[in-house]
């Protein structure tokens, strides 16, 4: 054989096939119509593209190192549109040493979820809903990726068995949250699940999480007998119908938590035998019947108490070290929604914003910007001592603050003046290390980065121009404008509706110590400006411009100036952009629906709640009473509606939603309810045999009273009757089912007078009137 040809050979045999882009449509325009038949004919490195549609299949990778994933895993309609649905077992199944390069990616999983048995998989950006076991199950030391997946409303936990990383989830609505998980669980959204806890048996590191809303019967509420180390979480709202609201049985470390709002039934409505360390948490408005806050001894310090119903301590444990009790000034509480019932197992946790109140600088992560308060709160710099304060933005007072953000770049900040935001190596000087730091992320745009020195998303010559002056010691001589010079945008201009657009200018500094001032203009329209604006510490300098058409483009620029010697920048780059398209699209669910049907919570009274809708542009209701109008609503914010002193009869609703865009888009009204405020007939009651004397047994003392009410009918329920003596009370009955009546009197002529009424089993138990007195002979 040829030398060439032979090498030739050698070399096609020994490099890898290119990896291929497999297609998969159920309706045979793809490459394969079933997910499973192109896993069958991929190989490693492969990428399966599914189109959407629904898939009634389970697949299996069968070790195969390939990505198979919807069109778009980023976009939610996508993913939405894009289900799998196995026939039983399992939808989709790791079974064959599938590592990280098995990816699984933006799909819908329902009616049964994922398996993972000795596997580590990549699972991310999925819906897993509605299955009837958990929605990812792991078994012989699974240790899958799961990341940024949506795993709500299975019948039983949302992760289970599944120790590798478990990040950036919403694990919400589920029996249970997680369990027997001992990787790192962090920054996950883990809330309302319904009955054994957030987390049960997790021992792996437990931080950043949101742990809100869960339920537990009958202990630990948001965890139960986890043993790992627990921080950095927000533990709100949770409720057990036994011990710990908030924690049970937690043994290891517990700091830096925000635990508030939690319920017990009985001990402990934040924490209950958790025996290990518990530091630097704030725990706040919580309840039980026995010590809202700590029951059972641990080694605690450094904690803030407020507001914990029964007391702070119960169960030999004690105030430890460094503990106080002070308002932790949230920037919004959290409560409890007590859902318009006297009950409290049907009450609703709304959650709150537990970053700190301070004069200094607040995050604000719904805006993404640093706010300055009014008050600060005696929780910042409250940690301990030795604490490592270096990850916290300056100013600080090189302690951590106490609760969920201390130790984290978004920690509130303080008012003391022990260091400079220039000094990045927490040296106490402003100097070379310092600057090689900053210079390590040049013009990185990203929140919450030490090296952006002015807070303003960027790293940037402004903050040089800050590093300099403090490395100089001294301030410029010469007058300038602020800088930075030319302006540039913080965030540039953006559409924030069909009629607004908003925009954000970076933090000037000021050339001559005074105030700096913006001003925003519509570079088309130049008589469409902001005006100079001026903005407190901490306050980014934003603008929006309302009134504006929707799909249209739109072009802005922004400069700023010194208060003081009127100095001005240069005006910013022009930046365009286009409003949002006109909302047309109704609120959720369409039609509405009833979460309570209209009920009669008294004899005048209905009551009814709507499911909550949903729409980005906020939602009102109208109730319609169809069959007596003049007892329907007006659009209303709540979602529940009452009527009073309403009469006698059958009340049929319905409701309906609108959004609050200009457009006030409206649902479909929902299926009709009827109330039942109607008593029996006859009303007022009648007597078929009216009561008389009759001797049974013999003797003088043997005489009863009987009698027969006429039978009374009610469309809708159950009928009962009460008979009431009323010269004795003694001779009255309960009520009861049966229309006839008998009672011991004992001698005769004792002129015992009776009246009869009834009522319906409805849950408003609809009364008749009396009948009338009648003296039994």
């Amino acid at each position: 054989m040829n030398r060439l040809v032979a090498a030739l050979i050698v070399w096609v045999l020994t490099v890898p096939c290119a990896a291929r882009t497999i297609s998969v449509d159920a309706d045979g325009s793809a490459d394969y119509p079933t997910i499973q038949r192109a896993i069958d004919a991929s190989r490693d490195g492969d990428v399966i593209v599914v189109r959407p549609g629904t898939y009634r299949e389970r697949i299996a990778f069968v070790g195969k190192r390939i990505t198979v994933r919807s069109e778009d895993p980023d976009d939610p309609a996508v993913v939405g549109a894009t289900v799998i649905v196995g026939p039983s077992g399992s939808s989709v199944i790791f079974d064959s040493d599938e590592t990280g390069q098995c990816v699984l990616e933006g799909f819908t999983i329902t009616g049964h979820g994922v398996s993972c048995v000795g596997s580590a998989p990549t699972i991310s950006k999925n819906i897993i809903r509605d299955c009837e076991g958990a929605g990812i199950a792991g078994q012989s030391d699974a240790t899958p990726t799961i990341v940024g997946n949506t795993i709500v409303a299975n019948g039983l936990e949302g992760i289970y068995a599944c120790s590798g990383l478990i990040e950036g989830n919403t694990i919400s609505y589920n029996v249970a949250g997680l369990a027997y998980c001992h990787g790192t669980i962090r920054d996950n959204v883990i809330s309302y699940n319904t009955e054994a806890s957030g987390l049960y048996f997790c021992d792996g590191w437990i931080v950043g999480n949101r742990i809100v809303g869960n339920v537990a019967v009958p202990d630990g509420g948001g965890l139960y007998d986890c043993n790992g180390s627990i921080e950095n979480n927000v533990i709100a709202g949770n409720r057990a119908t036994g011990e710990g609201g908030g924690l049970y049985a937690c043994m290891q470390r517990i700091c830096n938590n925000t635990i508030v709002g939690n319920v017990a039934g009985t001990y402990g409505g934040a924490l209950s035998r958790c025996s290990g360390t518990v530091c630097s948490n704030i725990f706040a408005f919580n309840e039980a019947p026995f010590t809202g806050g700590i029951y059972g001894p641990c080694t605690n310090s450094y904690n803030a108490f407020w507001m914990n119903d029964s007391g702070n301590f119960g169960g030999n444990a004690t105030l430890g070290t460094g503990d106080f009790v002070a308002d932790p000034l949230f920037a919004a509480e959290g409560r409890w929604d007590d859902n318009g019932t006297p009950q409290t197992d049907d009450d609703v946790w709304i959650d709150g914003d537990y970053h700190l109140r301070s004069q200094a600088g607040r995050w604000d992560p719904a805006v993404r910007l640093w706010v300055a308060d009014s008050e600060t709160s005696q929780c910042i710099d409250a940690g301990p001592p030795d604490s490592d304060f270096s990850a916290e933005l300056w100013p600080h007072g090189r302690r951590i603050n106490v609760g969920a953000y201390g130790g984290t770049a978004q920690a509130s900040m303080s008012l003391s003046d022990a260091g400079h935001p220039a000094d990045l190596d927490h040296d106490g000087l402003v100097e070379p290390d310092d600057l090689v730091r900053w210079a390590a992320m040049w013009l990185v745009q990203d929140d919450l980065l030490a090296e952006d020195i002015d807070r303003n998303g960027a790293v940037d010559f402004r903050d040089f121009a800050v590093l300099a002056r403090a490395w100089r010691g001294t301030p410029p001589t010469t007058p300038i404008p602020p800088t930075p010079n030319p302006m540039t945008w913080a965030t540039a201009p953006y559409g924030t509706g069909p009629y607004s657009i908003a925009m954000t200018a970076t933090v000037a500094t000021s050339g001559d110590g005074t105030e700096v001032e913006y001003y925003f203009e519509n570079a088309q329209h130049p008589e469409s400006n902001s005006g100079w604006l001026t903005f407190a510490a901490g306050q980014q300098p934003q603008w929006e411009q309302t009134g504006l058409e929707p799909m249209t483009l739109y072009w802005y620029r922004v400069k700023a100036r010194n208060r003081g010697n009127r100095l001005e920048t240069d005006w910013s780059e022009t930046a365009r952009t286009s409003t949002l398209q006109d909302d047309t699209t109704s609120p959720t669910p369409n039609p509405m629906t009833w979460e309570t049907e209209p009920y009669d919570s008294s004899s005048n009274a209905i009551r009814m709640v709507a499911t909550e809708a949903m729409d980005a542009s906020g939602v009102e209701y109208q109730f319609e009473c169809t069959s007596h109008p003049a007892y329907s609503s007006g659009w209303q914010d709540s979602r529940i509606y009452e009527v009073t002193s309403v009469p006698h009869g059958h009340y049929t609703f319905e409701v309906r939603a609108r959004d609050k865009s200009p457009n006030q888009n409206p649902t479909l009204f929902s299926l009709s309810a009827t109330a039942d405020l109607q008593p029996p007939t006859p009303d007022p009651m009648k007597w078929e045999s009216e009561p008389k004397e009759v001797n049974i047994g013999g003797g003088s003392l043997n005489y009863y009273a009987t009698m027969t009410a006429v039978e009374a009918v009610d469309e809708r329920a159950d009928v009962e009757y009460l008979f009431q003596c009323t010269t004795e009370s003694g001779f009255s009955s309960k009520w009861q089912s049966s229309r006839e009546y008998s009672v011991l009197i004992g001698r005769s002529g004792q002129a015992h007078r009776f009246r009869v009424k009834a009522r319906d089993t409805s849950p408003g138990r609809n009364e008749t009137g009396w009948s009338s007195v009648v003296m039994a002979r």
